[in-house]
């Protein structure tokens, strides 16, 4: 009833009450309604400047209703606002830039979501807003989080999403295993994956069944170092281990079938290097404290966080 007494007399009687009156309803698109109806032309502040009502409205109002000289200006307006605010609605006018780092950056010191901040950046700016050390510093913070939840499988699902979308960010291999005579990596390939932590060592052998039984280094031919447990050179296949009732068993850590077999891993301590293949360690240090070498008093495994962790089925 109160639309269909419209009319455009400045002094009737119809546009004094709902001036007064439309900031008393409560849904702000009849509200930035009767402010348009009530306006004079070219001057809609009531209706572009009503913080309910969504970015993309305002923007597609003025886009209609304001002149080529009022529509930049306004913008400029509305983008420095929603950069103050920190309101993710103003990316419609940033985009994921520079301007937008500055909008998400006061978005994370009001609300100290990184997440959100860190996966916007990664979705959809260039490398060169990635190389921001805003934006560096919100990924850091946000894997750290995780870490600090132990929530590391998300962290490390986090991690590979973030080398697919930045190549950049994938890291250099920091560690691996070399020959004792000639020095040179003995992988066939830089792909190896170690598990690193305090106490012990792991590297699986990457590439073709055939590359995973090599037993000696590819350089220079030399053989291999020994396990301490069968006396074999490193690279030959695990039997079966005692206790576990499987042969050949299998940890697919990247869920694609490109790493030897979790038993044919070398593993080795970090205080008195002796080692061997993965699967016959495990089975020693389920029932022994002390290093398989004839003469080592080393405790390997209590020097490994994970080794002093107590299995959930014990409790």
């Amino acid at each position: 009833m109160a639309l269909s007494g419209y009319t455009d007399e400045k002094s009737s009687l119809w546009r004094e009450m709902c001036s007064s009156l439309r900031l008393q309803l409560k849904n702000p698109y009849l509200c930035i309604m009767f402010a348009f109806l009530t306006s004079e032309p070219g001057a809609y502040d009531g209706v572009l400047y009503e913080s309910n009502v969504a970015v993309r409205d305002r923007v597609a109002f003025a886009c209609m209703f304001l002149s080529d000289v009022q529509l930049p200006r306004y913008i400029d307006k509305l983008t420095n606002k929603m950069k103050e605010a920190g309101n993710l609605e103003g990316i419609l006018l940033t985009g994921l830039t520079k301007d937008g780092v500055d909008l998400i950056e006061s978005y994370v010191d009001r609300t100290g979501d990184v997440q959100t901040a860190s996966f916007c950046m990664l979705k959809g700016s260039p490398s060169d807003v990635l190389k921001d050390p805003r934006v560096q510093c919100w990924i850091e913070n946000y894997r750290n989080l995780l870490d600090a939840w132990r929530f590391w499988h998300k962290r490390a699902e986090f991690d590979i999403l973030r080398g697919k979308l930045d190549p950049s960010s994938k890291p250099l291999a920091q560690v691996f295993v070399s020959c004792n005579f000639c020095g040179k990596s003995i992988s066939y390939s830089c792909s190896a994956m170690p598990h690193q932590g305090r106490g012990f060592s792991q590297y699986g052998v990457s590439g073709s069944p055939t590359k995973s039984k090599v037993t000696s280094c590819p350089g220079c031919r030399k053989p291999l170092p020994r396990c301490a447990l069968c006396l074999m050179n490193m690279g030959t296949p695990v039997s079966s281990c005692s206790g576990t009732g499987k042969t050949d068993e299998k940890m697919d850590l990247t869920r694609e079938n490109k790493l030897a077999q979790f038993n044919n891993w070398f593993t080795w301590c970090h205080n008195c290097r002796h080692g061997g293949h993965a699967g016959h360690m495990l089975s020693w240090f389920r029932d022994h404290t002390e290093c398989p070498v004839s003469a080592c008093a080393c405790k390997c495994m209590q020097l490994d966080t994970t080794g002093n962790l107590v299995p959930a089925d014990s409790s």
